[in-house]
């Protein structure tokens, strides 16, 4: 009996260095592919954060008014304080009856960001406020926008406040 030829031997298959290429391949890939993806799931998870603090803004009107009292936006409302604790408000309202029941408003700030404006923002039980400037500050990002009265609809201004 004679012993087969080498070839008719070699049963179907992959060796374990074509394997080992194939992986090398995949490792590589996926390492190039990771360092693109990475920055763009911040991207997108600062994007989230925006839009929801956004809607918080447009929101705030529509909020006083079905609470049937004024409401004060400060530089404490993004704080994670118990409801009811009471917060020193530097200011008064320009306009608006002085029994108006003023209650600090409260927003849910994302982890990481910060509440900053130059002056309290006072809206008044009907929905109308009386404007200002806020600034979510996450670094090194910050969302500044502006408050025109009587809506006071967010309005996206990358320039710092003035005065």
């Amino acid at each position: 009996m004679t012993a087969p030829p080498a070839t008719a031997r070699r049963q179907g298959g992959f060796t374990l260095i074509e394997l080992i290429v194939v992986l090398a391949i995949i490792a590589a890939v996926s390492a190039i592919a990771y360092t693109y993806l990475t920055p763009l799931a911040a991207r997108v998870q600062m994007a989230y954060e925006r839009d929801d603090l956004e809607r918080q803004l447009l929101a705030l009107p529509q909020r006083v008014r079905l609470g049937g009292h004024g409401g004060i936006l400060t530089e404490h409302s993004g704080d994670n304080l118990p409801a009811g604790t009471p917060i020193p408000v530097e200011g008064a309202a320009k306009t608006g009856s002085p029994l108006e029941d003023w209650q600090v408003l409260r927003l849910e700030l994302p982890a990481g960001w910060r509440l900053q404006m130059p002056a309290p923002i006072f809206y008044h039980f009907s929905g109308a406020c009386e404007g200002g400037h806020v600034a979510f500050v996450h670094p090194p990002e910050a969302l500044r926008y502006v408050l025109n009265a009587p809506l006071c609809r967010p309005i996206r201004n990358d320039r710092a406040p003035s005065g």
